[in-house]
């Protein structure tokens, strides 16, 4: 097991590499949503002053066809610059990365596909190397998709959690109908009727992007973990301070967990 973190701030790397994390999910303004979108010029600086890290640039939308040129030269640039891996969910990128020959890591992330491992082994016969399993799942079938998967697989450990998305306007759209004195670029948390959820919700070029305002909390879980690869920390929504203290606890919980002292931890606390 290793942990993986979404990157919210380059300044903060080598805090999290003190830690022992060495894998990072990197946005970029190709991203469906990230904590940040990092340009090609600091994705840049970044792989090459941190050549002991993998980096997996985010392509994480369904793209039109009008964007696949721009998307085309963009994965040239990751192939130049050395990425580790594309995480990805159109099929078009996938295609893109094998008729150009490149040798990324294809991580499978369509959010809430990856139900069972059928799928998923059939799929790593097609060019995908690695998947985040859906978590619309209980943890009990995630372990088990994990147990009898053939390939690398990812859960996610902490952070909020996606939710639903449209490439409406839905904000823009309900500011103008309520005639309301709102920005469409704030923003918001929205409750459902009868309902103690609340969520977070914004829109940007993409549409509109809600996620859970509470938190996946699981770092009392660890040993339902042992067959998982990755370990994945969700940033999206944290402050920068707060991350580093989210993944220290999680990086001290893993050292525990490999010391075999992981339960007397768990415990004490």
């Amino acid at each position: 097991m290793e942990i993986v973190i979404s990157l919210n701030k380059k300044d903060y790397l080598y805090d999290y590499k003190s830690m022992g994390i060495r894998t990072f999910v990197l946005g970029c303004s190709y991203s469906f949503y990230a904590p940040y979108k990092f340009n090609k010029v600091e994705l840049k600086e970044i792989i090459e002053n941190n050549q002991d890290c993998h980096f997996y640039v985010s392509l994480n939308y369904l793209y039109d066809q009008h964007m696949i040129n721009e998307i085309e030269k963009f994965i040239d640039y990751l192939n130049e610059i050395n990425v580790h891996g594309i995480i990805f969910q159109d099929f078009g990128v996938l295609q893109i990365v094998k008729e150009k020959g490149y040798c990324f890591d294809m991580m499978y992330s369509p959010e809430t596909l990856n139900t069972n491992v059928e799928t998923l082994n059939t799929l790593s016969k097609y060019g995908i190397t690695s998947a985040y399993v859906s978590k619309v799942i209980p943890l009990e079938e995630q372990i088990i998709i994990k147990k009898s998967s053939k390939i690398p697989l990812m859960i996610q450990v902490h952070g909020v959690e996606y939710i639903a998305a449209s490439k409406r306007k839905l904000v823009s759209n309900y500011i103008d109908a309520s005639s309301l004195s709102l920005d469409s670029n704030d923003l918001y948390t929205i409750q459902a009727k009868n309902s103690d959820q609340i969520y977070y919700m914004y829109e940007d070029h993409y549409g509109t992007h809600i996620f859970t305002k509470n938190r996946l909390y699981t770092i009392d879980l660890f040993n339902h973990f042992n067959a998982y690869d990755y370990l994945y920390i969700e940033t999206m929504f944290m402050k920068d301070e707060e991350s580093i203290e989210v993944a220290s606890l999680y990086s001290d919980a893993l050292t525990a967990h490999k010391n075999l002292t992981y339960n007397n931890v768990v415990e004490d606390n």
